[in-house]
């Protein structure tokens, strides 16, 4: 259950910190606290050990997001998902780099909220009696799970990792809609890359999975080709 899930978020600006707080207690998650410099978010972390930190890279105070994740995560068992109104390529490398899971580049989207979190806890195993509205049912025996933000085959959790992931989930997560190639650039590289820039990701999550999932809306961009009942 959600409920199980505790969560810290360190941002310096108010208004965003609640609502990403009110926004994760609406899908039954535990926010446990909220702070807005990285000194206070080391102290915290330490007290309340919560499962899932999100963690804003640029803080007001003297030590980065970045710094205060890595004095954070040396000390406790926690999963970081940084948060950036910057795609500075640098910053998320190094922040990958000391352990964070994800990163959401503002301003966010619900959905993309829901697919870092999933991504970060990492549940792995679908359950059978899922209700159909939750479970969106792909071509060739594809499914993607709406609750635990998933992507499964045969009831296992296919590992694309990466971005091929964010990928396959944000279309899943938009399956209704054709998802521009700006749009989809922004979500997984934090910024607008070329058509074959997007183009070539697609085509290396086709190969890896073997199967064409992803359908190309000439000139309008991408979307998941659901199973026809």
């Amino acid at each position: 259950m959600n409920h199980d899930i505790t969560i810290l978020i360190v941002e310096d600006e108010l208004i965003a910190a609640e609502f990403l707080a009110l926004f994760l207690r609406k899908e039954g998650y535990d926010v446990i606290g909220i702070c807005e410099g990285g000194e206070e978010s080391i102290v915290l972390a330490q007290k309340l050990k919560p499962d899932v930190i999100f963690m804003d890279i640029y803080l007001k105070d003297h030590i980065s997001g970045c710094d205060a994740a890595l004095k954070i995560v040396s000390n406790i068992e926690t999963k970081i998902i940084f948060l950036t109104a910057y795609s500075d390529d640098e910053m998320l490398k190094y922040a990958m780099d000391i352990g964070a899971v994800n990163y959401l580049i503002k301003p966010y989207k619900e959905a993309q909220i829901l697919v870092a979190l999933s991504l970060a806890l990492g549940q792995t195993n679908i359950s059978s009696v899922k209700p159909k509205s939750i479970l969106l049912t792909l071509k060739y025996g594809f499914i993607y799970d709406r609750d635990k933000h998933k992507f499964y085959r045969n009831d296992e959790e296919v590992k694309l990792g990466g971005k091929g992931l964010m990928l396959v989930a944000y279309l899943c997560e938009n399956s209704e809609s054709v998802i521009s190639v700006p749009e989809l650039s922004r979500y997984i590289y934090g910024e607008e890359r070329s058509t074959s820039t997007l183009r070539a990701l697609v085509s290396r999550v086709k190969q890896k999975l073997g199967y064409d999932i992803i359908e190309n809306v000439s000139g309008l961009g991408y979307k998941v080709i659901k199973k026809r009942h």
